[in-house]
């Protein structure tokens, strides 16, 4: 059976633009220029007919087509798009977007502003750019429970913020509000919702309240961004605008704060699917789980807001914009729809049919009903003129309401496509055959005529050409399979690794579309498919490491030693070597050269001759940051074929002698990198062995960010880090968050150090806030580097998070800073003698800045595992 998802999901298929009336005119007026058009894309086809034995036709639906027809036939219920945007992914009101399309068969998408890159990654070592593809695919995971559409902006996630202007400065206002008010009127969403208002959080969520404000007039303007209006895309006005309001009462107290004016309930049930909406909003959530952990059941989160009954909050929205001429919302709405009237003339072409007056949803048990019902209202479009036709067709919402109701008839029918491909890869100028399948799934014969098909985007589209006529018949359990041999063309761009295309205009991939023309029972409508490959170069460098490579210039420098995955996607083995170079000189390979089978993938070291140890400039913590480029070239032809890079970073922090770190590792690896960077003697420490081995072993041991919470058995065997400090061990705690450290008896949580300290959640954002070194003489910041106030230079992202806001007497306060205007933050580096050794707390954000290559995190790590020694 087709999918739930929307009929125009994540691209347009350019017939239906252009030629305003679908596949029919297509086929008849433009076969001529398809086939000259399937020439010059290179794609020479051979089609064929595989029948399979047809299956018996059965009347029982399984519960996935049930599901799927009912959506699909309430989905022609409703002409109008809801649009929720959001700064981050896992910001969408995805309770609302759920309630909206399960309940009332709205067409929803999602829009955000940034792809969250920025963020803290609770599953893995990602971070950046590669984080950010991550959170794509965890976005488009939540998308498809939410059964919406999920697009990007696209502008650089760089942190948490304050305030808007800060975010402003970074993305440009003009451009940010340029980006929104196109996608607004590519999208044409009728409603547009969202969590974010123009004052309160994140300065991210700030700055996307304000650009939603001004994009809501700027959309219908034609004076704004006139150059965005061509071909399709034209001034579009939003006709409703709403705002979350969070807090109020709970759902059972009746009580409406001032000026909401529609209430939405998670706790109601979704009768088709067996479960309330909340449960399939957490079930969307938990997709984003580089962002977790999140709770695993609704129970949890009744339990966490304090609901005495057990049930969730009512999400309210207060309206604050309108257009003119709108219909106002009724008094007690429970949907952001109501009262919104559609054009007439349009409303009569596609008026939804009924049985008995009654809605087709009512008859899903009744297949062959509903397919009569559609059959019928589909002649009566064919035979009966429109009034106004050239206005009508141009109706965006018309063109749309077409695809669903073709989308309908493949639901009730059982006809479905897709496209086949073996390889899910491919470079530039490689030949492959996709094969496009017609199912026919259903009870009843259907025939099959005609195929179309487009590869890659032309204009923004992807242009749809003629590539065989079927005209086959299909019975109960048939399938017609059609090879497309294709050639991608040789200046298409390459869209992997995504962390490299993150900020270009497409994440979705190499674009694919497919429609077969159906015929059943006297009429025709189109099953149209969609996939996406990746486009890559010839042969990829997928994985390099360590990344950055560190270095110290106070050891002698071996050939350092990268570990690389090459994967081939050609069709034929191939000879490489690894030709590394930068922007001030050349480098030796030694023994970098490699065979690849055709389409394999070989996991290989590289050593890196010819490295010069840079000079120290100044004090000894000086650093020094190099790229270096990895072109692959192919040993016959000489051609590059791939490339990748690294960083080399250079360190002159020294450590004292006899020092040995046992670490618990938290989400990356900066720390173990970092150790083995200052020629450390490190070993990652299991709960096992925090349990039984001997701690004494190690003169330091580190407890890397947020390990509390990732490997919450550490708080049952806390007790023994304690002991390991108070017999004479330097026990170091890098930051967590609030309501992972401070002491929760729900969690059986106790104090985690020897002396009180009590997180908030106050934070330095400002990555070149001023830093007051309060205690200049302590041996933390002397020995055996002297940390002065140029070691904070060159930080990325932020200061620190998750302040102390109390602690014990015990400690020694080391560190001042604050963002601009606010009160200064004392306790980010916090240290206390503990019996016979020591504790160090610290908030600062070292991983980032040891990841980033920054010359006094190595210093002052350096400091950290020295201290007492």
């Amino acid at each position: 059976m087709p999918t739930e998802g929307h009929p125009d999901n994540h691209f347009q298929l350019s017939y239906d633009l252009r030629s305003r009336r679908g596949i029919d005119l297509l086929l008849n007026t433009r076969i001529i220029k398809g086939v000259f058009a399937l020439l010059c894309m290179g794609i020479l086809l051979s089609a064929s007919l595989a029948q399979q034995t047809p299956a018996p036709a059965t009347a029982k639906q399984s519960q996935e087509d049930r599901t799927a027809l009912h959506q699909a036939l309430l989905d022609l219920t409703n002409p109008w798009t809801v649009m929720c945007i959001a700064a981050h992914p896992d910001d969408e009101d995805g309770t609302s977007l759920i309630v909206m399309r399960r309940k009332h068969g709205a067409h929803t998408v999602s829009l955000f502003t940034t792809f969250g890159e920025g963020g803290q990654n609770a599953i893995g070592p990602e971070l950046y750019e590669e984080l950010g593809a991550i959170r794509i695919r965890e976005t488009k995971a939540a998308s498809e429970i939410q059964g919406s559409e999920p697009y990007f902006l696209g502008l650089k996630d760089f942190g948490y913020s304050k305030s808007a202007e800060e975010a402003f400065r970074i993305w440009g206002h003009e451009e940010s509000l340029r980006r929104m008010v196109l996608q607004i009127r590519k999208l044409r969403p009728d409603v547009i919702i969202t969590n974010h208002d123009t004052s309160r959080g994140h300065g991210h969520h700030q700055a996307t309240g304000q650009l939603i404000l001004e994009a809501f007039d700027a959309a219908a303007d034609p004076k704004q961004f006139p150059d965005q209006l061509r071909w399709d895309i034209q001034p579009w006005q939003v006709q409703r605008l709403f705002v979350r309001a969070f807090g109020g009462a709970p759902a059972s107290s009746g009580q409406k704060p001032e000026g909401v004016l529609v209430t939405i309930d998670p706790n109601e049930r979704d009768a088709i699917r067996g479960t309330i909406f909340a449960e399939q909003a957490l079930q969307a959530l938990q997709q984003h789980a580089t962002q977790g952990p999140w709770p695993r059941t609704v129970a949890d989160m009744a339990r966490s807001r304090n609901s005495p009954d057990g049930k969730l909050p009512l999400v309210r929205y207060r309206l604050v914009r309108a257009a003119k001429d709108v219909d106002a919302l009724p008094e007690n709405s429970h949907n952001l729809l109501d009262g919104l009237r559609w054009r007439e003339d349009s409303a009569k072409e596609l008026a939804p049919p009924t049985i008995d007056g009654r809605p087709l949803t009512e008859f899903i048990d009744q297949p062959n009903r509903v397919l009569a019902a559609l059959v019928d209202a589909e002649k009566k479009r064919v035979t009966k003129p429109v009034e106004n036709a050239s206005t009508t067709s141009a109706d965006p919402r018309v063109m749309r309401m077409r695809r669903i109701f073709n989308s309908a008839l493949a639901a009730v029918t059982g006809v479905s496509a897709k496209i086949l491909s073996d390889q899910a890869v491919l470079p530039p100028e490689a030949r492959t055959t996709f094969h496009f399948v017609v199912s026919n799934n259903g009870t009843v014969e259907i025939k099959a005529s005609s195929v179309i098909f487009g590869a890659g985007y032309t204009d923004g589209h992807v242009i749809m050409s003629p590539v065989a006529s079927l005209n086959t018949r299909l019975p109960p359990g048939g399938m017609a399979r059609v090879p497309i041999t294709y050639q991608v063309p040789a200046k298409t761009a390459l869209t992997t690794p995504v962390a490299e295309h993150l900020y270009e205009e497409r994440t979705d991939g190499y674009p694919l579309a497919a429609s077969v023309l159906v015929e059943v029972q006297g009429v025709k409508f189109e099953v149209q498919t969609r996939r996406a490959i990746d486009i890559a170069a010839a042969v990829e460098i997928t994985e390099i490491s360590p990344r950055p490579l560190v270095l110290s210039f106070r050891k002698s420098v071996k050939p350092p030693v990268l570990r690389l995955k090459l994967t081939n996607y050609t069709a034929a083995p191939v000879k490489v070597g690894i030709l590394p170079w930068s922007s001030f000189r050349k480098f030796t390979p030694q023994d970098c050269q490699y065979d690849i089978g055709a389409r394999a993938q070989i996991s290989v070291t590289c050593a890196i001759g010819g490295l010069e140890v840079p000079p120290p400039f100044g004090k000894n913590s000086v650093l020094s940051t190099e790229r270096v480029n990895l072109p692959v070239q192919d040993l016959r032809t000489k051609s590059v074929v791939g490339f990748g890079h690294f960083q080399t970073v250079w360190t002159g922090a020294e450590v004292a002698q006899g020092v040995s770190v046992g670490y618990i590792r938290g989400f990356d690896y900066s720390v173990p990198n970092a150790l083995a960077a200052l020629g450390v003697p490190a070993k990652e420490l299991t709960i096992a062995d925090v349990r039984a081995a001997d701690l004494q072993q190690y003169s330091a041991i580190m407890v890397d960010n947020r390990v509390y919470e990732s490997q919450p058995q550490l708080i049952a065997a806390n007790q023994r880090l304690l002991d390991y400090a108070k017999d004479g061990g330097t026990l170091i705690v890098f930051y967590h968050k609030s309501n992972e450290w401070n002491p929760d008896p729900r969690r059986n949580r106790p104090q985690l150090a020897p002396y009180p300290i009590i997180l908030g959640d106050e934070r330095v954002t400002d990555e070149n806030a001023p830093v007051t070194v309060m205690a200049p003489g302590h041996p933390l910041l002397s020995v055996p580097n002297k940390i002065e106030q140029s070691d904070f230079n060159g930080w990325i992202q932020e200061r620190g998070l998750y302040y102390p806001k109390e602690w014990d007497g015990q400690y020694y306060a080391l560190l001042s800073t604050n963002d601009p205007g606010e009160e200064s933050l004392n306790g980010g580096l916090l240290v206390a003698d503990y019996g016979r050794g020591h504790y160090i707390y610290t908030s600062m954000v070292w991983y980032r800045q040891l990841r980033a290559g920054v010359p006094g995190a190595y210093s002052m790590l350096a400091n950290m595992i020295s201290y007492g020694k």
